[in-house]
């Protein structure tokens, strides 16, 4: 289609035609592309240059797998009939511009229209659709609960792969491969944090109430200021994603939650903080700068790997 042709257009235009070594000029022009035009780019500092050289040069590849489910009613997702590029349009379009490539991306879903899939498949892998059906899965569990199911099935057929990021769709941008820091920390989960703390927070209390027995228990139990992880934003080697899925899914599939009782599960944000925390080492989490820019602060930057709102 015309659009996946101005696509890779631009992408020439920002990685050729140029002295290989001018990393400063390119990463302005990066930066400039990926930019929200109400703000402008902010490059230049070693730590940009330094995540972009690292990206450029690096040999290893990461799989990001994401998803668009609507064919479920859920208010939380606002999804009406079958989006449109619009939906997943900066996702898809920092994708292919990472510089140096080496991104694979799967968008799992089982609502988008066949001319979207078909137009927007890449011949050489970089973006490929799966179609899914999620009709005899788990009738009270909410769309962004149930994905997670899906991404450890789609995780588990894929031996191969090696270093593996599940992110949001809608409001996430790939800023650089992320392969090269995973491979200093073989062994860590990478995941967002917010700014904000697990407590106090009525909210975060008010889902672990939810959840109900042991997980309200260790809530209260966790030291105040201890940060709040977000899972629109997993990855590290496929070993430890699939270990921090496994134990994620059996919270949330767990017959003890008080809100499974009441015949509605939507907890997979605190849940996360749950079995994140009680499956790794908290010296084995990373999180914050640079894996991902601040949430929800809408920063326009090229020194993180994710921005993520």
């Amino acid at each position: 289609g015309l659009a996946l042709l101005v696509l890779v257009a631009i992408d020439g235009a920002i990685s050729a035609s140029r002295d290989p070594d001018d990393l400063e000029q390119e990463l302005l022009e990066f930066g400039a592309y990926l930019g929200d035009p109400k703000s402008p780019p902010g490059g230049g500092s070693d730590l940009d240059l330094s995540l972009l050289k690292r990206g450029r040069d690096s040999k290893c590849e990461t799989v990001i797998l994401t998803d668009i489910l609507g064919s479920r009613p859920d208010p939380q997702l606002k999804i009406r009939g079958a989006p449109k590029f619009d939906y997943m349009e900066r996702w898809y379009r920092s994708v292919l511009t990472v510089p140096g490539g080496r991104m694979k991306s799967v968008v799992l879903h089982d609502i988008l229209d066949e001319n979207i899939t078909n137009t927007y498949t890449t011949r050489d892998g970089a973006v490929s659709f799966r179609k899914v059906d999620i009709s005899g899965m788990d009738p009270i569990m909410g769309l962004n609960d149930l994905r997670f199911l899906l991404f450890e099935e789609e995780l588990n057929k894929h031996p191969e792969w090696d270093t593996v990021f599940l992110t949001d769709i809608r409001d996430v941008v790939v800023v650089h491969n992320p392969c090269s820091l995973v491979e200093e920390r073989p062994d860590a989960l990478f995941v967002q944090s917010e700014k904000s703390s697990m407590k106090p927070f009525p909210y975060v209390r008010g889902k672990f109430e939810e959840m109900g027995g042991k997980y309200l228990e260790w809530y209260d139990a966790v030291p105040d200021q201890t940060n709040l992880l977000s899972p629109g934003l997993i990855g590290g080697k496929r070993s430890v994603v699939l270990k921090a899925l496994d134990g994620l899914n059996a919270v949330m599939t767990d017959p003890e939650l008080a809100s499974r009782k009441e015949g509605k599960v939507k907890i997979n944000f605190v849940a996360a903080n749950y079995a994140f925390r009680t499956n790794f080492d908290s010296k084995n989490i990373v999180t914050g700068s640079p894996l991902h820019s601040e949430y929800w602060a809408y920063e326009n930057r090229t020194d993180v790997y994710f921005r993520h709102k």
